[in-house]
């Protein structure tokens, strides 16, 4: 498996790739011209990649525990 981690690990990549990928998007003018769906997209993500990150600690904290 490849080692993600000195490039700042999956997530980040994901998150990474999510924005530069709505970010094209928006400037080419393939969303909305208001911007609310770049924003949901922004959002979206900046959720994921936190949920990502408590469910792990948690995970990994019952891991250490057991």
């Amino acid at each position: 498996m490849t080692d993600f981690t000195k490039v700042g690990g999956r997530r980040f990549l994901m998150a990474m790739g999510a924005g530069i990928t709505a970010t094209v998007l928006q400037w080419f003018g393939k969303l909305d011209p208001a911007g609310s769906t770049y924003a949901m997209i922004v959002i979206g993500t900046v959720g994921a990649y936190i949920t990502g990150a408590v469910l792990e600690t948690r995970i990994g904290a019952k891991k250490d525990a057991a």
